[in-house]
C-alpha cells in the first residue's frame, strides 16, 4: 500500500542569518510532538559542521556536503529523501540549505514527479538579516531568490539595529515578496507552533511578531497538490495536441517553470514536457520503465493559478 507523501520544509536564507539555530528550535518542537524528523543538511564545505548538532535530536540526518544542493548534489537530494522516508520512516523532512544554494532550484527538484511520490513541499522558510555579508554576486542572488520563494520571511537579529535602519530593511523585503508572512525576531526566537500552523489570510486579533502579506489565492485543490509557488495538475486522461500547443502559447509571463509527463490522444508515446523561460517549451517522446502518474507541475507566483489550471484541464479529450 502506498502511503501519503510526507511534508517537506525548506529552510533557506542569508549566510550567517541563524538558520541552524532555527532548525534546532524546530527539531525540539517536533520531538516533543512525537514526530520522526529526517534532516537534510547542505553545507558548502566538504564536511558537515552543523549536521552532528541536528543529529542529537532528529531521527536521522543526511549530509549533502561538498556543494550546493541546487546543482552539485541535486540528484543526491532526491536520493536522500527516498532514504529518509523508506529506510528511517521519517514523517517530516526538513532541508537546511547552504547560503549558496538557490532555493528555486531546490523547489524544482522536490516537485519532480518521482520525488513527489515521497514528499510534498509544505513550506519555504527564509531567514534573513540586514548585515551586508553577501559580498559576491552569487550570494546576493541566492538571498534574493530566498526572499522571492518564501512563504515565511523571518527577519532575524533585530536587536542589533536601530529602528530606522531596521524599518528600511523590512520595507525592502516586503517589496520583493508581498505574499509571505513577515516575522521579526532576535536570536531566531520564534514560536514553532505559530510558524508551522496553517497559514491564515486574516490578521490575528492579538498583536504578534508576524505581519500578514497580500491575500493568497483561494481554491478547492487538495493541499498535497498545491503550494503557493508550486501547483501539481493531475491529468486523468490524454491531451488534445492542438489545444495543448495553444495553451503553451498563452502561458503567463509570471510562470517560471513547468514540467511533466502525459500522452496525447491517439498517440501511444509518453511525452515529457519542459518549460523554463526565456527558452522555448519542449515536448519530447520518452520511454520510462517506471512511469509517474500523468501530471504537469506549474511553478511561479503572481499569475491566475486557477485559470491556468482550468485551461490546461480543458486540453483533455472529452
Amino acid at each position: 500500500m502506498t502511503s501519503a507523501p510526507v511534508p517537506f520544509y525548506l529552510l533557506c536564507g542569508s549566510l550567517g542569518a541563524g538558520k541552524t539555530t532555527l532548525l534546532m528550535r524546530l527539531l525540539e518542537y517536533w520531538k516533543e510532538q512525537g514526530r520522526r524528523v529526517g534532516v537534510l543538511m547542505n553545507e558548502a564545505g566538504e564536511i558537515s559542521i552543523d549536521g552532528p548538532r541536528a543529529g542529537t535530536i532528529a531521527e536521522q540526518v543526511m549530509n549533502l556536503a561538498g556543494g550546493c544542493v541546487c546543482c552539485d548534489t541535486k540528484e543526491d537530494l532526491s536520493w536522500g529523501i527516498a532514504q529518509l522516508v523508506r529506510d528511517t520512516g521519517a514523517d517530516i523532512l526538513i532541508l537546511e540549505c547552504s547560503g549558496l544554494a538557490d532555493p528555486a532550484e531546490v523547489i524544482d527538484a522536490v516537485t519532480d514527479l518521482y520525488t513527489a511520490r515521497l514528499a510534498t513541499l509544505e513550506r519555504v522558510i527564509a531567514l534573513l538579516h540586514p548585515i551586508a555579508s553577501e559580498t559576491s554576486h552569487s550570494s546576493q542572488y541566492v538571498t534574493t531568490q530566498a526572499i522571492r520563494c518564501a512563504d515565511e520571511l523571518i527577519l532575524n537579529k533585530q536587536d542589533l539595529y536601530v529602528p530606522g535602519h531596521w524599518e528600511e530593511f523590512k520595507s525592502g523585503i516586503v517589496k520583493q515578496n508581498p505574499y509571505a508572512r513577515l516575522w521579526e525576531t532576535a536570536h531566531a526566537r520564534i514560536d514553532p507552533a505559530a510558524l508551522l500552523a496553517p497559514i491564515q489570510t486574516t490578521r490575528p486579533a492579538t498583536r504578534t511578531n508576524v505581519a500578514f502579506g497580500a491575500p493568497r489565492p483561494s481554491g478547492s485543490s487538495q493541499r498535497a497538490d498545491y503550494h503557493p509557488i508550486a501547483t501539481t495538475v493531475r491529468l486523468p486522461g490524454p491531451l488534445n495536441r492542438e489545444r495543448f500547443l495553444a495553451w503553451i502559447k498563452a502561458l503567463p509571463k509570471e510562470l517560471e517553470r513547468a514540467k511533466g509527463f502525459f500522452r496525447f490522444e491517439h498517440e501511444p508515446e509518453l511525452q515529457e514536457f519542459q518549460y523554463a523561460p526565456p527558452g522555448q517549451a519542449t515536448i519530447t517522446p520518452i520511454m520510462l520503465l517506471d512511469e509517474p502518474d500523468p501530471a504537469i507541475v506549474l511553478i511561479g507566483r503572481g499569475f491566475d493559478r486557477e485559470q491556468c489550471q482550468a485551461h490546461l484541464l480543458a486540453c483533455m479529450t472529452p
